[in-house]
């Protein structure tokens, strides 16, 4: 599966020889008489030549460097050539393949984006410095992210991962997370792809490490099961292995069987399905039978994690705030924001209904109250582009007192942060002047406070008029002007509204 990207065609008669220029370039890029570089990729240090003075033009590693330099690229052995051979750039953790297209789109701007290429293309873009390139690859994994090529990605990323970890890997590390949040999200169909047989070990402990897998312990287990018969080569039902085969099947399970948490799979599942297998060890299978003898209670307050229940992410279906990790987040992990949320609502297992999302609805103000007006409780999220994560809750609903004032009285609604720049956790701000907690703006979205401590306006991903002006009628520690979204005014880029389901 993949994108191409490339270059505007013009009409305009001025811009006629565009096409022949990028041609010639195309044919400079297999020069290799007139080449000054030559970069040797992956462990065969495979030769791929190129042009200083073009990669000088078009990414931010080959400029403003000193007298002698060369580049400047994370975790690259340079060195400048002598009797007039290229200078050589040893780039031990690309492929060759990868790098070809991204000269490619170097000089011509040209590109095709394969999902398993395309965390080194954005490692490339990051450390030779090719922002456009860079975003290209962002929105490419962010558009097309599914289920079908969740896994595909996840194996993408990881070894990506793995191979900048040592000089930096941010960008694959961020990317990573958000792979593992989505499938953890979906996680009952990402297992049943073939891409998810196909994850390296390390990958699939990955993911069922995460604490919010939206599935049942059981069906971890049997995900990890046909995992390891897959890549043993094994078809036949447990029942049916012979030895040879239930120790294949084991091997790849060492290793992997001690993230499932077996101690919550159910005891007639646990007899039937995982014992037969052989992969667990007696004195595990022991604890497992003890355990179930006790009562629940003693589970439920254990400290091991192997007794807590996984955290559902899919707390608040279709935030596109919450359930994705952002690339431009101060945090990692948006789904453990979910289970905040709740535990600040007073119920862990609370699912939420989406009712109005900003961005669908071109963030008007009259859409907002048309879709929110009379619905309580809520939760209001809201999102900058520079990853703030902000917002406020509401016991009662916006709409227009039946007095002369525009304020709602409430002594349970609170502003709260989940992502800023001041390093200040997920806390929330009290309301501390209750007849002032909630206010009717029909030309704005939702305000809470008078003052107000938070404000979002209309088309707020056009102006920067909403503003907060926090600690005002909500308070507590670390409130300030700039904790919510980084200062008293600030863009939007997307807010949502959520109230319970159920009753």
């Amino acid at each position: 599966m993949g994108t191409r990207v490339q270059g505007a065609v013009h009409s305009d008669k001025t811009l006629s020889g565009v096409s022949g220029l990028l041609e010639d370039l195309r044919r400079l890029l297999e020069d290799k008489d007139s080449a000054d570089i030559v970069f040797l990729l992956g462990r065969d240090e495979s030769p791929v030549y190129a042009h200083r003075l073009l990669l000088a033009a078009r990414c931010t590693a080959f400029q403003g460097i000193k007298r002698g330099e060369i580049c400047r690229i994370p975790g690259a052995t340079v060195a400048a050539g002598t009797g007039g051979a290229p200078a050589t750039v040893r780039l031990p953790h690309y492929s060759e393949s990868n790098f070809r297209i991204f000269l490619v789109y170097v000089y011509t701007g040209k590109l095709v984006l394969q999902d398993s290429g395309v965390f080194e293309m954005m490692g490339l873009a990051h450390e030779l410095g090719l922002e456009e390139l860079r975003v290209s690859c962002e929105e490419h994994v962010t558009s097309t992210l599914a289920v079908v090529n969740a896994c595909t990605f996840l194996a993408a990323a990881f070894e990506m991962y793995e191979r900048s970890a040592p000089h930096g890997g941010r960008s694959a590390k961020t990317f990573l997370d958000k792979c593992i949040s989505f499938i953890a999200e979906n996680a009952l169909d990402c297992f049943k792809t073939n891409s998810f047989l196909s994850l390296s070990k390390d990958a699939l402990v990955k993911v069922i490490s995460s604490d919010y897998l939206a599935v049942e312990e059981e069906e971890v287990f049997r995900a990890a099961l046909a995992w390891a018969k897959h890549k043993a080569g094994v078809t036949q039902p447990t029942a049916h292995w012979a030895e040879e085969e239930k120790a294949r099947v084991c091997q790849h399970l060492s290793g992997v069987i001690s993230h499932v948490r077996l101690l919550l799979i159910d005891s007639q599942v646990f007899a039937e399905e995982v014992e037969p297998t052989g992969a667990v060890p007696i004195e595990l299978s022991l604890e497992r039978y003890r355990l179930a003898a006790l009562p629940k209670k003693y589970s439920e307050q254990s400290d091991d994690k192997r007794c807590q229940p996984r955290m559902s992410c899919t707390l608040f279906p279709g935030s596109q705030i919450l359930n994705l990790a952002s690339p431009n987040s101060f945090g990692d992990d948006k789904s453990s924001y979910q289970r905040i949320l709740n535990e600040w609502y007073g119920n862990p297992k609370q699912q939420w209904r989406l009712v109005f999302r900003a961005s669908a609805h071109n963030f008007s103000a009259q859409a907002f109250h048309r879709l929110c007006d009379g619905i309580s409780p809520t939760y209001t999220i809201v999102a900058s582009k520079q990853g703030h994560i902000c917002g406020g809750f509401s016991n009662v609903p916006w709409e227009k007192p039946q007095t002369i004032s525009y304020y709602t009285y409430s002594d349970k609604a609170f502003l709260f942060t989940l992502a800023n720049k001041q390093d200040i956790p997920p806390s929330k701000f009290p309301v501390v002047k209750r007849m002032f907690a909630v206010v009717y703006v029909p030309t704005c979205g939702p305000v809470f406070g008078a003052g107000a401590d938070l404000s979002i306006s209309n088309n707020c991903n056009q102006n920067s008029e909403s503003y907060s002006n926090l600690p005002h009628s909500f308070d507590g520690e670390g409130a300030s002007l700039n904790v919510l979204m980084g200062g008293y005014n600030f863009k939007v880029h997307d807010y949502e509204v959520f109230t319970p389901t159920g009753p």
